[in-house]
């Protein structure tokens, strides 16, 4: 079924990345694939070892989203596929002892929404098909989504949590289309991209190891901590130059100090 709407109002979800975290079955990227080209994704990525992902299985699968299938993205480290995104959603189906913000899908996308509509490359990570995503995954998230299900049997497959996300992205868009509210936007809050981020923790993590805090062969639970700190801070890019410029700084005194 077709709306009444310009496929402009739309558009922000080119922004929007579907990230599948080692999936075991590839019959389930096709079906996934197809998911998101119904609700109008198309920018789908994919953490594997294996770059053979275009089987017969998943072709068969995706139906007419081959196309979203075929220009799927392998990438061999989640870090790797993080890189240009500033604002990751993890999916989970179990509550979990990390102590970021865990939202339902509509809530979620509420805060995404501003991000894509703003130009910038948002990001929604789906882990195994059997165990999800790690706990250390999830610590690469600025938030985490359950998909609320009855709880006597919530089993949801792959391609399932992926239309359901993807169809709450769609309706923010047409939500937004129908507001009388004209959005606005603080540029002081775009928030930085992932690789800065993880340049800024291994920085951190660098020089806790070499002033003795933390253990060169630390298991990184404190890490974590650390993390989920910098997490609920909300750091915009600003923010995070800011913070990066004064600690390096400072080491960089003291180095010249102790000369």
């Amino acid at each position: 079924m077709s709306d009444n709407f310009g496929s402009d109002r739309y558009s922000c979800l080119n922004n929007m990345v579907i990230i599948l975290v080692d999936p075991s079955h590839y019959g389930n990227i096709g079906s996934a694939s197809r998911a998101m080209k119904t609700m109008g994704l198309s920018e789908l990525r994919i953490v594997s070892a294996n770059k053979d992902i275009i089987t017969d299985e998943a072709l068969a699968l995706s139906k007419g989203a081959a196309d979203v299938l075929k220009s799927a993205r392998v990438y061999d480290s989640l870090d790797d596929a993080l890189a240009d995104v500033t604002f990751v959603a993890g999916t989970s189906a179990r509550h979990r002892s990390i102590e970021l913000p865990l939202y339902q899908p509509r809530e979620a996308v509420e805060k995404i929404y501003p991000h894509i509509s703003n130009g910038m490359k948002c990001a929604i990570m789906f882990g195994r098909e059997r165990t999800g995503l790690t706990n250390d995954e999830l610590q690469r998230c600025d938030i985490h989504i359950n998909i609320d299900a009855n709880p006597e049997y919530s089993s949801l497959n792959l391609a399932m949590s992926v239309q359901v996300l993807s169809y709450e992205l769609r309706q923010a868009c047409l939500r937004s289309a129908e507001s009388d509210v004209p959005e606005s936007f603080d540029e002081g809050l775009r928030k930085p991209k992932h690789s800065d981020l993880e340049q800024f923790y291994s920085f951190i993590e660098k020089n806790l190891c070499e002033c003795g805090f933390l253990k060169k062969n630390h298991n990184g639970s404190v890490m974590g901590q650390i993390r989920r700190v910098y997490a609920k801070s909300d750091m915009s890019a600003h923010e995070l130059r800011i913070i990066y410029g004064t600690l390096a700084s400072m080491l960089k005194y003291k180095a010249h100090g102790e000369k």
